[in-house]
């Protein structure tokens, strides 16, 4: 099996679209389903399951995730950074005022 760094967008398609396909099924709904609750055609939802769909929207792809209770997996794809080095730096560094004190004359000494 292909690493996915070594895979082109074509056969990226084609995996999600084969993996989508088992979801879908294992969720027991049809392509016709799938079609009526996302607003995606039958016939997008069949070329991007069979690998044959070249330029699949995100809104599509979006849809039918929805359709299928996968829209989680959203989240997954680009996760959110921890801060950086510098801005933690930044924000745990204490920002240090002068303080200031009243001298004291040399009468109170």
């Amino acid at each position: 099996m292909k690493q996915i760094d070594d895979m082109s967008n074509a056969e990226l398609v084609a995996m999600l679209g084969e993996r989508y396909k088992d979801y879908r099924i294992r969720m027991g709904k049809s392509q016709k389903e799938v079609a009526e609750f996302s607003g995606v055609s039958v016939f997008t939802i069949s070329q991007f399951e069979n690998g044959s769909a070249k330029n699949i929207t995100l809104d599509s792809l979006f849809r039918m995730l929805r359709s299928i209770d996968m829209i989680d997996v959203v989240d997954r794809l680009l996760e959110p950074l921890p801060p950086s080095p510098v801005i933690l730096e930044k924000l745990n560094k204490t920002h240090r005022e002068r303080v200031y004190k009243p001298r004291k004359k040399n009468d109170e000494e």
